[in-house]
């Protein structure tokens, strides 16, 4: 069994650490959880300001805020205008963590399915107080433009939240990548890792990246970790999957960001300024400023690679949405020859351990 530890770097990101173990493959039958929003409650982003959306910093750049925090100038995706042309609409992204408020004012319409590997049921809801981390990333993909918090990257993609459990064994989580192939899942975001992964489950996700999606291939996403490490048997160091490190305010590798020969890209993850995103409501959540909300400048802020992943993942939407029948490897190809080549390690062939092929910049992106 692997048991699921917690490690705080303002924000959180998730390992599991021990041995593989057997486990037995779940026979259940598919939970279904669908929400529809009412066609005149819907709203789009040409006619609805976000209230939190200036401090977006990974979105875009708001001249007063970056001034104020002392924000590069580059730092943000550059998603300039393209989040009003593209939302992710009909672009179903997996996110497998550890417990979802689906009932947050800011996912009202986001949540498709649901399935929670210990009871076998659609109930995904936090075990704890403090497993708001499912949220946060939930929030910068698929937050709603609603008027009431934050815009997500995709933010008009449908959700599949599969909540883990504390210890697992190999096959459990094995289960969970079944379930998200079952769903339909065009792009799986995981915001954890195990810097130990074992043959079958590194097979599954090799089989889900090489023939899922009808043979295009699933967008697998995993957060690299945030320990300033070579990211080893990681997860994340699997070739077929998305690599995604972390940058600052500055425009530069965060000193926590893992590395290594198989990262890949870059998106924003903070520092000593936050990733902007959801905490569970009321009393569910962690947040010190205003409930329902985590802010940039929050003392329990949301920060680290787990908050860069769910970027790439929401980008990936944009282009499956812009474009639905591109494979995997030529995503891939178009993410590493339209990033931004930053910080002062050299690159060789377009890349380095460090930086991966550079940071993402979605108008380079979307408009090549």
């Amino acid at each position: 069994m692997r048991t699921i530890q917690y490690i705080s770097l303002l924000g959180i990101f998730f390992i599991f650490v021990g041995c593989g173990g057997a486990g037995t493959e779940s026979q259940t039958t598919p939970i279904y959880e669908t929400q529809t929003i009412p066609e005149e409650e819907q709203t789009n982003s040409i006619t609805t300001v976000e209230p939190y959306y200036y401090q977006q910093w990974y979105l875009d750049k708001d001249d007063t805020f970056y001034n104020l925090n002392r924000i590069d100038s580059n730092a943000s995706i550059h998603s300039e205008n393209l989040l009003q042309e593209y939302s992710g609409k009909g672009i179903k992204i997996a996110i497998i963590d550890d417990g979802l408020d689906t009932s947050h004012e800011d996912l009202y319409g986001a949540i498709t399915y649901t399935y929670d590997l210990t009871s076998k049921s659609s109930n995904v809801s936090q075990t704890y107080t403090t497993d708001n981390h499912g949220t946060a990333v939930t929030g910068i993909i698929g937050a709603r433009v609603n008027g009431k918090g934050i815009h997500g990257v995709a933010s008009q993609s449908e959700i599949i939240f599969l909540k883990f459990k504390e210890s697992i064994s190999d096959s459990e989580t094995i289960e969970l990548f079944n379930k998200a192939e079952e769903f339909g899942a065009d792009i799986i975001n995981c915001s954890w890792g195990t810097y130990d992964v074992s043959q079958s489950v590194k097979e599954k996700i090799v089989d889900l990246a090489n023939n899922g999606r009808d043979g295009k291939g699933i967008l697998i996403v995993f957060a690299v970790g945030n320990d300033d490490q070579e990211m080893g048997n990681d997860e994340s160091a699997i070739p077929e999957v998305i690599a995604v490190g972390s940058t600052d305010k500055n425009n530069e590798r965060a000193l926590y960001s893992n590395y290594g020969p198989n990262l890949d890209i870059m998106a924003p993850g903070g520092y000593y300024t936050g990733i902007t995103t959801l905490d569970p409501m009321n009393s569910d959540g962690v947040a010190s400023i205003v409930p329902n909300y985590l802010l940039y400048d929050d003392s329990n802020a949301f920060v680290g690679t787990s908050a860069s992943a769910p970027i790439v993942s929401g980008i990936l939407a944009l282009i499956l949405e812009k474009n639905p029948n591109l494979t995997r490897a030529e995503i891939e190809t178009l993410l590493q020859n339209n990033s931004d080549k930053i910080g002062n390690v050299e690159y060789q062939n377009g890349r380095n351990d460090y930086y991966g092929y550079g940071k993402v910049n979605l108008a380079k992106i979307l408009t090549n």
